[in-house]
């Protein structure tokens, strides 16, 4: 519910006059995107963990 209230206060991308002066050309940094190397570190390392354990 909060977040359709925050959509429709949002300014359109075409009517802020800041567009110009911030926009960067880069998608815009999610929480996913940020994390998403914190992600396959993690899961790169249970794999590991997964291949050498019955080894041990």
């Amino acid at each position: 519910m909060q977040q359709g209230m925050h959509d429709r206060e949002r300014i359109p991308p075409e009517l802020d006059p800041e567009l110009e002066r911030f926009d960067d050309g880069r998608p815009p940094r999610t929480m996913s995107r940020r994390f998403r190397p914190l992600i396959i570190v993690v899961a790169l390392v249970t794999l590991a963990a997964f291949a050498l354990l019955p080894t041990f």
